[in-house]
């Protein structure tokens, strides 16, 4: 296939996204250098001290642990996604993959004095054997615009390339998906990876997170782990309804 009808192709499918670079840090519990609301995969992050008795936990009572969090404001602006505040999500250390609370925090929570849990949440569950979980180290997040060109098992991206096909020859469609299949990835917004299926059942829902296994994460067997949002309830920074999924093969 033609360099130019590749080309035509990649600006017809290809979707906005913030791609997220992962670094592994060899910081632990006692020298973590990061500030509490620096993007970041574990780590010391933001909780106000003022909603102590609000902290994430379990019906047992025990602490989650804050898995994710993002700073929007290190996040190239992108349509559909907030310019600035916190968000979180925390996971229940006994059963990562069920209980689980997403949390946002504005501007001027943001400047509130913090809670200071690092310590006694966090240090039991990443040095105790008998807790697994996805993740054992710190990593922090850098972002930068892309776009994504493939989603395995996106519905929507099925739907592009089926209304695509008509104009494009099967050929000029294999020749595309050969160059982007598998490129797996961590992202805001773009299209979505999934190991099994796309459970998405409405267009009004907003891709926020693909966190994707790579060294140092990994959910179960290599799966994904997704974040979304209803659209206008993003608008109106309610982020109480915000649906995590996982999957893996």
């Amino acid at each position: 296939m033609s360099t130019q009808m590749m080309a035509l192709l990649e600006q017809y499918i290809r979707k906005e996204c913030r791609n997220i670079k992962l670094t592994e840090r060899e910081w632990g519990v006692d020298n973590d250098p990061t500030s509490p609301t620096q993007s970041k995969v574990l780590g010391a992050g933001f909780f106000p001290a003022y909603l102590e008795e609000e902290y994430p936990r379990n019906k047992q009572g025990i602490p989650f642990v804050m898995l994710v969090q993002i700073n929007f404001a290190e996040v190239p602006p992108m349509e559909g996604i907030p310019e600035s505040g916190l968000l979180q999500l925390y996971v229940n250390p006994f059963d990562w993959s069920g209980e689980y609370e997403v949390l946002y925090f504005d501007d001027e929570e943001l400047g509130e004095e913090p809670l200071d849990v690092y310590h006694d949440v966090l240090r039991g569950w990443l040095e105790d054997a008998d807790y697994a979980l996805p993740v054992n180290r710190m990593h922090t997040m850098t972002f930068e615009e892309g776009y994504s060109y493939y989603g395995d098992c996106d519905r929507y991206f099925e739907e592009r390339l089926d209304q695509l096909r008509c104009d494009f020859s099967e050929e000029a469609i294999d020749a595309y998906l050969q160059k982007h299949r598998g490129n797996y990835g961590s992202r805001i917004g773009g299209y979505c990876d999934f190991a099994q299926y796309d459970p998405r059942r409405s267009d009004s829902l907003l891709h926020i997170l693909q966190l994707d296994s790579e060294e140092g994460i990994n959910f179960c067997d290599c799966g994904v782990l997704h974040l979304f949002i209803n659209k206008e309830s993003a608008e109106a920074k309610d982020w109480e309804d915000t649906i995590r999924y996982v999957d893996w093969y």
